[in-house]
């Protein structure tokens, strides 16, 4: 007999891109009534499984420094979208919320009023934190299942220290393809001056244009602090 952790696991192994309800009972051989006993709907299960995902990731501790905590607290999104195909599509979507994504939020504000920025500075900063890492990872539905590696970023991919799983650099590929396809086609029309940054940028790493955004948003961020 499934328990609430199995299907949820279950759910996991298909991936949020391709996650249905008949598909995690064919999965666990077992009938829809026996899985809507746990879960009322197909979002209700997405997520719990987010949940369990956001859980799974190791999330930075406020230190001293606010920059390195908020960088630290992006890659830590990024780690989860690049692990969890589907994910920022749902999330995006509006979709699903749960405990663990509302508690992570929660966490990051907290942080942030501790390093003595206002209610509203914080939540802007976690708002725009939060889709700026989303965005970057909504070009493409991934077709994988999804993964538990870590994926094209520092700790994982062609960041420093170690090497994603199959899914995770499946995902940042499929991210880096779609660039190229959507862009592609138009690079000529750009101003020669922005043309050979535009075009780095979307033959390049998408974790390192991703830096770079991080970085300018975080300027941004300095000039808020009081």
């Amino acid at each position: 007999m499934a328990d609430r952790e199995a299907i949820i696991a279950a759910a996991l192994g298909i991936g949020f891109a391709r996650l249905t309800m008949p598909a995690v009972a064919e999965r666990l051989g077992i009938s829809h009534s026996t899985l809507y006993r746990y879960f009322p709907s197909r979002d209700a299960l997405a997520a719990a499984a987010a949940d369990h995902a956001v859980d799974a990731i190791e999330w930075p501790e406020p230190g001293d420094d606010w920059r390195a905590f908020l960088t630290a607290t992006a890659w830590a999104h990024w780690q989860l979208f690049a692990t969890r195909p589907g994910l920022a599509q749902e999330i995006t979507a509006l979709r699903l919320t749960g405990p663990g994504l509302v508690g992570r939020e929660n966490r990051t504000g907290v942080a942030l009023l501790g390093y003595g920025f206002s209610a509203e500075d914080s939540v802007l900063i976690m708002d725009m934190l939060a889709e700026l890492v989303t965005q970057a990872f909504l070009a493409v539905l991934p077709q994988g299942s999804g993964g538990s590696g870590s994926g094209d970023g520092p700790g994982g991919g062609d960041g420093p220290g170690g090497g994603p799983d199959d899914g995770a650099a499946a995902a940042i590929e499929a991210v880096r393809e779609r660039r190229r396809e959507l862009l592609g086609p138009w690079m000529h029309t750009f101003d020669p001056r922005l043309r050979g940054v535009l075009a780095d940028a979307v033959a390049g790493s998408p974790a390192a244009w991703f830096e770079r955004k991080l970085d300018l948003f975080l300027d941004g961020v300095a000039g808020r602090r009081h």
